[in-house]
C-alpha cells in the first residue's frame, strides 16, 4: 500500500474511533450539562445545548434527602456485598482450578445460573426473605447481591488461579516452601492483579443493580439506581435525577480505573510486589 493510501486508511480509522467516542460520551456529557442547567432550560425547544447559566443549586440539593441516604445505602450494599462474594468466590475458584474437569463443570454451572434474569430470581428471594422477616432490608440485598455475583467471581478467579504456572510452585516446593508459603508468596502474587479487578468489576454490578433493590427495597430506603428510576419519572425532577446520576458516576470511574490497571498487571504475570 503507497504512502497516501496509508496516510487515508489511518485518517479514516481515526474519524471512525473519533465518532464512536462522541456518540458514547455523549449521554455524559448531556447528563453532566442537564445537571448544570436551570429549571427553565429543562423542556424547551430547540433544546439548550449548555446551560445559559450554571445551577449549583441542583447539586447542593443532594447534601440533603433521598439522595444522601441513596448513596450511603449503595455504598454499603456495594462494598459488604463486594467483600463476601470475593472472600467465598476466591476460595471457591481456588478450589475449583485445582479439581480439574470437576472444577471446570462446577463453575460453568455456577455461570449458566447467573445468566437467569434477575426478575426470575427477585420474587423467590422476597418470599424467602420475607417468611423470616428479613425483606425490606440492606442487609436482604447484602446477601442477595453477593449470591448474585458469586458464580461470577469464582469463574474469574478459578481462571486466575489455573494460569499460574505450575513449573513455580514445582520450583518453590523444591525450594523448601510449604503449601501456605507457596499460597502466600508464588501464588497470590500473581492472581493479585486479576483479584482487584474482578473485585472492581463486582462491585460495579452491585452499584449498578435495580431489579432487585426495586421488588425489595421500600421506597424510603432506596439505592441509588432505585432513586434515579423514580426521580426521572417526572420532568420537574429531572435536574435532581442528573446531578445524582453525575454524582453516582465518580464510584464507577475509580473502579474502572482500578480494573484497567490492575488487570493489565495481572495478565503480565508480574510477580514482584507493588
Amino acid at each position: 500500500m503507497k504512502a497516501p493510501a496509508k496516510a487515508a486508511a489511518l485518517a479514516a480509522r481515526y474519524a471512525v474511533a473519533v465518532a464512536a467516542l462522541i456518540v458514547f460520551l455523549f449521554p455524559l456529557y448531556w447528563m453532566v450539562a442537564t445537571a448544570l442547567k436551570p429549571q427553565e432550560d429543562m423542556l424547551t425547544y430547540p433544546p439548550v445545548w449548555w446551560p445559559r447559566s450554571v445551577e449549583i443549586s441542583n447539586i447542593a440539593a443532594l447534601l440533603h434527602g433521598d439522595a444522601v441516604a441513596a448513596l450511603l445505602s449503595s455504598v454499603i450494599v456495594a462494598l459488604a456485598s463486594t467483600l463476601l462474594a470475593m472472600g467465598l468466590g476466591t476460595i471457591g475458584g481456588y478450589a475449583m482450578a485445582g479439581s480439574g474437569p470437576a472444577g471446570r463443570l462446577l463453575a460453568g454451572w455456577g455461570m449458566a445460573a447467573r445468566m437467569a434474569p434477575p426478575v426470575a430470581i427477585a420474587l423467590p428471594f422476597l418470599l424467602i426473605l420475607g417468611g423470616m422477616g428479613q425483606a425490606e432490608s440492606l442487609a436482604a440485598l447484602v446477601v442477595i447481591y453477593a449470591a448474585f455475583n458469586l458464580p461470577y467471581v469464582a469463574w474469574m478467579m478459578r481462571g486466575y488461579f489455573r494460569e499460574v504456572p505450575d513449573a513455580l510452585q514445582e520450583m518453590a516446593a523444591v525450594a523448601g516452601m510449604g503449601p501456605e508459603q507457596i499460597r502466600r508468596h508464588v501464588t497470590w502474587p500473581m492472581v493479585r492483579g486479576g483479584f482487584t479487578a474482578t473485585a472492581a468489576f463486582t462491585f460495579l454490578l452491585a452499584w449498578n443493580e435495580l431489579i432487585f433493590a426495586l421488588v425489595l427495597m421500600p421506597q424510603e430506603a432506596a439505592t441509588v439506581p432505585l432513586l434515579l428510576a423514580r426521580l426521572g419519572q417526572e420532568p420537574g425532577q429531572w435536574a435532581e435525577a442528573a446531578a445524582l446520576g453525575a454524582v453516582s458516576m465518580l464510584p464507577a470511574f475509580v473502579a474502572l480505573a482500578l480494573m484497567g490497571r490492575r488487570l493489565a498487571r495481572s495478565l503480565s504475570f508480574g510477580v514482584v510486589g507493588e
